[in-house]
Order: C-alpha cells, then sequence, then structure tokens
C-alpha cells in the first residue's frame, strides 16, 4: 500500500503529464495504473493528498483512456472510503482475538499445578512476556482460569466513524467537516452566495462518503454557474429560486441517486443547471406524478352523452348499418331533437332532425 508521501509524488506525475500543450496519456494512464494497484483510499489518506480532486478532473480529459481509468478509479475509491470502517473494524477484532488466544507464561503456570501460583511469581512472570502478549498477559486471570475466558471479557474494538446519515450518525454538513465558503480561493465575498454554497454542500454531504474537497469544489462550481447565468440585478430572483429547486431536489431523504451523480460527475453542472425539477425527482416520485396527472386527467373529462347502438340508420358513405347514435336538444323546446349518429365500420359521422 503507497504512503502519503509517495501519493504526493505520483500526483505531482500525472499533473505534469495531463497538463500543457505537451500532454503524455501513456505516461497518465502508467501512472493510474499504479494508484490503482497500489492505494487503499481512506478519508483521511485522501485529505491529506489530495489525489481525489485530481483524479476526478481527468474523468473528462480528451484522451478517452486516461477519462475511462479515471472514473474507474473514481468508483474504487468511493468504495473503498465506505468499507474503510467496517475493514478496520474487523482487523483490529482478529488482530485481538489471535493475541488473546496465545497462552502467556502466566497463563501457563496458572494452569498447571492445582495449588494456586503466588501473586508474586505471577507479577514476576508478567515482565519476561514479549511486548506483543502484553494485553493478553494482562488480561489473562490469577486464580487458574484459563485463557478463553479473558477473551471473553475483552471489550471489542470500538468502529471506526462512517460519517454517513445509514450508520445511525447525524448527516454531515459543512461545519462538521470545518469546511468556511467565506474563506479560501473561492469565496465569493457575499454572503448570500456563500449561503447558497453551504446548503448546497450539506444537501451532497448528508450522506455521502465522498472527501469533503470534492464535496466543496462541486457546491462551488454549481453557485458559480446559477450566478454567471443570472447576473444581478435581472436575473437575482431566477438565481435564488434555481438554488432553492436545487437544495430541495438534492437533499430530498428518498433521492440518494442524484447526490451520488452529481458528487461522482455522472451528471455534470452544466447537465443539472438545464434539468427540470420533474426530471431531479426520484423514480418514486415520477411515478407518483403520473399518477397525479392520470387522476386529474380522468377527472377532469366532462360527462359525454349516452349513446345507444343501432342499425336503424344506413352510412351514407360506406352503405354499412352498425351505427351509434344519442340525441341532443340542440334548439328552442318546442323544435324536434337533433340526432347525432356516428358509422363504426368507417367512423363516418353526420346529424339531423
Amino acid at each position: 500500500m503507497a504512503t502519503a508521501a509517495e501519493i504526493l509524488v505520483l500526483r505531482k506525475k500525472l499533473v505534469a503529464a495531463t497538463s500543457g500543450e505537451a500532454q503524455k496519456p501513456a505516461e497518465a494512464v502508467e501512472i493510474l495504473k499504479q494508484l490503482k494497484a497500489d492505494v487503499v483510499a481512506t478519508d483521511e489518506l485522501l485529505r491529506e493528498t489530495k489525489i481525489g480532486v485530481t483524479v476526478n478532473k481527468l474523468r473528462n480529459n480528451d484522451a478517452k483512456e486516461v477519462a475511462d481509468l479515471a472514473k474507474e478509479l473514481v468508483r474504487k475509491w468511493k468504495a473503498d472510503v465506505g468499507q474503510s470502517g467496517s475493514k478496520k473494524t474487523a482487523t483490529a477484532a482478529a488482530s485481538s482475538t489471535a493475541t488473546s488466544s496465545a497462552p502467556s507464561p502466566a497463563a501457563a503456570s496458572a494452569r498447571t499445578p492445582k495449588s494456586p501460583t503466588p501473586k508474586a511469581d505471577t507479577a514476576s512472570a508478567a515482565p519476561s512476556a514479549k511486548p506483543s502478549t502484553t494485553s493478553s498477559s494482562a488480561a489473562a486471570p490469577t486464580n487458574g482460569g484459563s485463557a478463553a475466558s479473558s477473551s471473553a471479557t475483552t471489550p471489542a474494538a470500538p468502529t471506526a466513524p462512517l460519517r454517513r446519515q445509514s450508520s445511525g450518525g447525524p448527516p454531515r454538513t459543512h461545519k462538521a467537516d470545518g469546511i468556511d465558503f467565506a474563506q479560501g480561493e473561492g469565496a465569493t465575498g457575499d454572503k448570500t452566495r456563500d449561503k447558497c454554497c453551504e446548503l448546497i454542500y450539506d444537501a451532497l454531504a448528508q450522506d455521502s462518503g465522498a472527501p469533503s474537497d470534492l464535496i466543496e469544489t462541486r457546491s462551488r462550481a454549481l453557485e458559480s454557474h446559477v450566478w454567471e447565468q443570472n447576473p444581478p440585478p435581472g436575473g437575482t430572483a431566477n438565481y435564488r429560486n434555481k438554488m432553492r429547486s436545487f437544495y430541495l431536489n438534492l437533499k430530498a431523504a428518498n433521492n440518494p441517486g442524484l447526490r451520488e451523480d452529481v458528487v461522482s460527475g455522472e451528471i455534470s453542472i452544466v447537465q443539472l443547471y438545464e434539468m427540470d425539477p420533474k426530471d431531479m425527482a426520484s423514480e418514486e416520485r415520477k411515478a407518483e406524478n403520473r399518477k397525479l396527472v392520470a387522476e386529474n386527467l380522468f377527472k377532469a373529462q366532462a360527462a359525454a352523452p349516452q349513446q345507444a347502438e343501432t342499425d336503424a340508420f344506413q352510412c351514407g358513405k360506406c352503405k354499412q348499418r352498425r351505427c351509434m347514435y344519442y340525441q341532443m336538444q340542440t334548439r328552442s323546446a318546442d323544435e324536434p331533437m337533433t340526432t347525432f349518429v356516428t358509422c363504426l365500420s368507417c367512423n363516418n359521422r353526420w346529424k339531423f332532425s
């Protein structure tokens, strides 16, 4: 597994191979393959090296092989970050079990004779234990108990925190991640714009395991694009409406797919801006909307006149006698009713009174 220093060196080489006019796609491919093979991503590692930001920018690279590898690498690291907590817990539990199952000299001396070992002997035997078994010898019973009982009472290792709402913890926010949109290179100097960036960050990060710098970049990019498309003073109202719509759709609890696609870059900022609110809705919401439209259409239909089928009339067009008709009073009350006839064979229509 590559260290942070090695990743920083690879990051500099990757930037040099993909920037400027003299790009080297072949060299970039080799570096990406090395990163894929040697790097197991964690949230702390991505924060320290910022390699995730560099690789994510290559998803739209002109070289198809570079772009495909970058997309594959981003997906792999997302999975690594999501599973890092459970892997650490399993490793800690396995090492604790293996250590406690190895009998220490103090435990062996406690099991052999029937007469209890004096406390002074136990204390003197403890320092002779190897450093790797310090936790086991400290937990070994002095009253002749087995090592298995001591391992059963050993507390489990704490679970590494995963900042995901699904794990039962609170949702991620810009405050919890230590992000200040009023400071740094991307600061706008406008309180309203900075507040909009914070809202978009909170919506995207609430159940995400992606690095905070990546979510910050996406939040600033979305706000900046909306601002550019709706410059003040004429576009101020539309800017507020757009940002409110994005926030409400991105933070919806039943719409995690949209958040994931925006953070990962599957949906670009330009594509997201062009989407209608109905396009951003979840599949469940779209199904509910279609059902409501069908119900409203049914309720909006006016009552149609009752029709009856008869052979009393002959169609003047196809000469058939399969017709439907109904009658309505279209003139004054002392005038006869008007009969409307429809031929069921050729759909010819006529009326008479």
